[in-house]
């Protein structure tokens, strides 16, 4: 209820950025005078560091979220399989070695993330390059360029791209929970497989919330740095 309660506050604090962002592209596509653009340039400075602030808030209630369904995860286990599931012990090497998994997914999804950005942008500045050099128009402001086919390479890539990511975050919980099942009848711990992906999920859970953080406040404080470095400084 203490989250819920400051839910409007958090959604106009968010809904800051965005707005103060495209008032600073209409003002530079619409020629306005350098004022403007400076102005509209110092809110959306300021609405990179409000989105920052609405986005740990947003974390800690997925964090919430993940913890209760984990605790959802061992009690259903426990009446899966008629015997008490309340405890993981890290100290064993199976479920470390599980965690080491899960905290290792959490650093593979965001590489393929960001490099799936990164191969987008690429094609939108080859576009972009193509237009210009088809069309000297545009530059002149003459002419306008086809919006269309680039947010028909975004949105394909936005689908494609995000494929492998997806299936690794399927996948990747299914895989180490089945491979400590097959440790635990060969050893005779018909446990084990629960609290290995147990330990993946707790371990992932962690040094996600620990990534989501630093890739919050890290891209608002390159995009103040990039305004920053605009202005002369």
């Amino acid at each position: 209820m203490g989250m819920l309660a400051s839910a409007v506050y958090v959604l106009a604090m968010n809904n800051f950025g965005p707005i103060a962002d495209n008032a600073g592209g209409i003002a530079e596509m619409s020629r306005q005078q350098a004022h403007v653009r400076d102005a509209t340039d110092a809110l959306d400075a300021a609405g990179n560091v409000t989105k920052a602030a609405t986005k740990g808030y947003s974390i800690g209630s997925a964090a919430l979220a993940c913890f209760l369904l984990f605790g959802a995860f061992m009690d259903e286990f426990s009446q899966f399989a008629g015997r008490p599931f309340e405890v993981v012990d890290v100290a064993t090497p199976e479920v470390l070695v599980g965690g080491l998994f899960g905290v290792g997914m959490v650093f593979a999804f965001a590489g393929m993330a960001i490099a799936a950005v990164g191969r987008a942008a690429q094609r939108v500045v080859l576009i972009c390059r193509e237009a210009f050099k088809s069309d000297p128009g545009i530059l002149a402001g003459t002419s306008l360029p086809n919006y269309e086919r680039v947010v028909s390479v975004v949105t394909q890539a936005a689908l494609s791209e995000m494929v492998a990511p997806g299936v690794l975050c399927v996948g990747a919980p299914v895989a180490v929970g089945f491979a400590g099942r097959f440790v635990g009848e060969l050893t005779g711990r018909p446990l084990l497989g629960a609290e290995v992906l147990a330990g993946y999920l707790v371990f992932g859970t962690v040094s996600g919330i620990l990534m989501a953080l630093f890739l919050d406040n890290v891209g608002g404080a390159w995009d103040n740095a990039k305004k920053y470095v605009e202005l002369g400084h």
